[in-house]
């Protein structure tokens, strides 16, 4: 075991059970290492055969093999188990035989640095057949987050099953690959089709459990392992993790050799229709439903393991490392539940992407809601990825409303294109949403009256109806949170306190920024309207004191319009000594003055966000931002002076942005030194003044709505710039941003950073930040700093 390895474990058992438990566990384990070494005597080749297939002892493992050739190989049958975050497997521990019969095996497998053994029983039941029976035996108290139990077979097979999903292995590179690692529960898994003259039969491995503890693992494996993993994995509840001393039955299951690959057809055929008939009574019963049960749902979106944000974001996109944690709170679709509830309709939310829902798993989870009607809110960006799941979805029997700031789903065109969507919802939705669901409850089909609704009459033919008006956000019952993953939601400007909760104190902004998307697509306009202040401190109050959130984020549009209200507001906080809790805002830097700022900092404003986007005031005043840049500056430095937190975010590619302006805007974010700064780019999201503006002069360059996010691409041509100029600007002013702030810090600075990193990842990995951090600085800085 690695030096690096010990001292992680033993930092592990250093939180896990204090210093005395970690001494002692690490005594224990080198006392324990002699009897183990003292134990190892090589083993006589033992054996199993039935006809052509044959079990073999191996040193540390159980390989099978058919008519001589391996059917298992490197690793053959192995179980690992991840204990405090280590894993550690079977291949790693010692092995003795215990009993042995014409048919049977049993094996103990004794873990050297766990206070675990495992008992296996391997029996050869006729010549296709094995049985693999796994029961663990526990000396101390354990911590175990997940079981894999798992072979390792030919690479030579071509193709593997995941119960009736069937999909060929890519190519062995020198990364591990994970082919289906879901958690969603499984009936089998398997491989076939062997290349070249190799003459293997198919494999199946099932569980003899209950099929809904365990679910699939295939893998393949880095050139030098040289093998593709099949198997299960068991990953325990939080409140199943604890494995006090004892026996404890782990697995049983069966590897099922198949000579005729028409049984095996037939028995994925078998699972896909089983499968398809729990649908069908699912569907049955959703469409069966007499009482109306609608689920609002932030889908599922992920692209390559790459997580996007939609619902509850002003800049719907895919999230890169920079942002770490960060995660808005969906308030539209929360403020639509809460208001169905109020009125009787029977509602619930999921948020697949707070929640790390997987697509399987989300179906299952809808499946077994019992619902009926689907409300989807969508975003320019994912929306082909949305349109995919929907329409798999629409399968399933559910009516399908569509939502959000996506201008193409306002579209005629839309409806009559997507068959499988039953309504849009366009602008703001939630009285829309409440009394569409009202009529359908009552079983009317005459819809004309809904404003804010896209729908079919009996005919087909696609009708819209007038849009709603702006309404009073007093109206709005508080936003459902009680079931969904708070602590998940993320946004702490400044670093204020977790867990952190999101509020609005307004909707919509009166200003006229040509880029926003909210405003233009949703609010229609520039439509301001405000919370009564008690009513707003009360859920502050509540959710501080009952819910136990340590700080609030006060995420609206422009939230400081209003200096008489922004001083009762502060009042109201002082007042009920709300005054200690840390919250933030989003604002507008040039509303402010220094009487709101010093009474904000009274009340206990922790941290703003400003956006500023230019240096330059002309492109300033072209988007239609109307912010005055030398006001704005006095008030983040007396915001700075206050010892108010500060983000900053800056956008490059406004109308008339040159390299010129590029510079000087990165150089007065440094020159302003806020605590954080976001540097992106200009998206031209369809339906809002910018994108028209783009498009009647024929500089949008593609319609694939996939590439609409600021984070990666530019999708329209710069007046006095390429593409590539925009892209490069923007991984360059990170670049110099992470430059000064590493000046800033200075050596003490850094070498605090490396101690926190040791403290929080361990020695290894401060180790290596700080070999990258040199690597950077000596080779590649070069290449950033002086270019813009």
């Amino acid at each position: 075991m690695r030096l690096g390895s010990n001292y992680q474990k033993f930092r592990n058992h250093l939180s896990a059970g204090g210093l005395i438990y970690a001494v002692y566990r690490g005594i224990k384990y080198f006392i324990y290492l002699p009897q183990r070494r003292n134990c190892k005597r090589k083993q006589k080749q033992i054996m199993l055969i039935n006809g052509k297939l044959r079990i073999d002892y191996l040193d540390k493992g159980i390989g099978m093999s058919w008519n001589n050739s391996p059917i298992t190989e490197n690793v053959h049958f192995n179980v690992g188990l991840n204990t405090l975050g280590l894993w550690t497997d079977s291949s790693k521990a010692h092995w003795q035989i215990m009993d042995q019969g014409e048919d049977y095996l049993k094996v103990k497998v004794i873990f050297q640095e766990l206070p675990l053994s495992q008992n296996w029983l391997i029996k050869l039941e006729g010549d296709h057949q094995i049985y693999w029976k796994i029961d663990l035996e526990i000396e101390e108290h354990l911590h175990i987050d997940e079981f894999r139990m798992v072979c390792g077979v030919n690479r030579k097979y071509k193709t593997w099953i995941n119960s009736f999903q069937e999909k060929v292995f890519p190519r062995l590179n020198q990364y591990w690959q994970d082919l289906c690692l879901d958690n969603v529960f499984t009936s089998f898994v398997g491989v076939r089709f062997p290349t070249g003259n190799t003459l293997l039969p198919s494999l199946v491995f099932e569980s003899c459990d209950d099929s809904r503890v365990f679910s699939p693992l295939v893998q393949n494996t880095p050139l030098d392992i040289n093998t593709h993993i099949i198997g299960f994995r068991k990953i325990n509840h939080e409140d199943e993790r604890d494995y006090p001393p004892g026996c404890y039955q782990l697995f049983a299951g069966r590897i099922k050799l198949y000579e005729d690959n028409y049984l095996l057809d037939k028995k994925i055929e078998d699972v896909r229709q089983d499968y398809f008939k729990s649908t069908m009574k699912r569907v049955s019963a959703i469409s069966e439903a007499k009482e109306l049960k609608v689920m609002l749902v932030n889908l599922p979106w992920q692209n390559n393991g790459v997580g996007g944000v939609r619902a509850g974001s002003r800049w719907p996109h895919m999230k890169d490392l920079s942002e770490g944690n960060y995660l808005p709170f969906p308030f539209f679709l929360a403020y639509a539940t809460s208001l169905l509830e109020k009125n009787g309709i029977k509602a619930d939310l999921v948020d697949a992407i707070a929640e790390c829902l997987s697509e399987d798993k989300f179906i299952e989870r809808l499946l077994g809601a019992n619902c009926n009607v689907l409300v989807v809110e969508t975003s320019v960006p994912s929306f082909y990825h949305d349109l995919q799941l929907l329409r798999k979805l629409s399968n399933f029997g559910f009516t399908i409303i569509l939502c959000g700031p996506n201008s193409e789903i306002y579209k005629f065109e839309f409806l009559k294109e997507n068959r499988f969507i039953n309504y849009v919802l366009f602008g703001e939705y939630e009285f829309t949403l409440l009394e569409l669901t009202k009529i359908i409850s009552k079983g009317k089909k005459d819809l004309t009256f809904v404003k804010g609704l896209i729908w079919r009459d009996e005919k087909g033919n696609i009708i819209k109806n007038h849009p709603r008006e702006p309404f009073d956000i007093n109206c709005l019952p508080w936003p459902h949170r009680d079931k969904l993953p708070m602590e998940k939601y993320w946004d702490l400007p400044g670093d204020i306190p977790h867990p952190s909760v999101q509020i609005v104190a307004s909707r919509g902004c009166p200003f006229g920024c040509s880029f926003c998307l909210w405003p233009q697509i949703l609010f229609g306009g520039k439509t301001y309207r405000v919370r009564d202040v008690t009513d707003c401190i009360d859920e502050m109050e509540y959710l501080v004191r009952e819910k136990g959130f340590k700080s609030v984020y006060f995420d609206d549009d422009t939230f400081n319009v209003g200096k008489a209200r922004m001083l009762d507001f502060c009042n109201e906080i002082i007042k009920r000594k709300l005054d200690n809790v840390p919250w933030a805002i989003m604002a507008k830097a040039d509303l402010m003055d220094e009487e709101i700022l010093d009474k904000m900092k009274e009340a206990g404003l922790h941290a703003v966000k400003y956006g500023v986007e230019s240096a330059s005031q002309e492109l300033v005043d072209r988007c239609g931002k109307c912010l005055d840049l030398k006001k704005a500056e006095q008030m983040i430095k007396y915001s700075q002076h206050l010892g108010i937190k500060v983000h900053l975010t800056f956008s490059f590619g406004l109308p008339g942005e040159t390299k010129e302006t590029i510079k000087k805007t990165v150089d007065y974010a440094l020159k302003l030194d806020p605590q954080s700064v976001q540097f992106s780019i200009i998206t031209p999201f369809p339906g809002t003044t910018l994108f028209e503006e783009l498009d009647k002069k024929e500089k949008i360059l593609t319609k694939n709505w996939s590439l609409y996010d600021g984070h990666y691409s530019c999708v329209f041509q710069p007046d006095n710039l390429s593409l590539g100029d925009l892209e490069e600007s923007k991984q360059h002013a990170y670049r110099l941003w992470l430059d000064y702030q590493r000046k800033k810090r200075g050596l003490l600075g850094d070498l605090k950073r490396f101690y926190n990193y040791a403290q929080k990842d361990g020695l290894g990995n401060a180790v290596k930040k700080t070999k990258d951090y040199l690597n950077y600085s000596i080779f590649h800085r070069k290449k950033f700093i002086g270019k813009i």
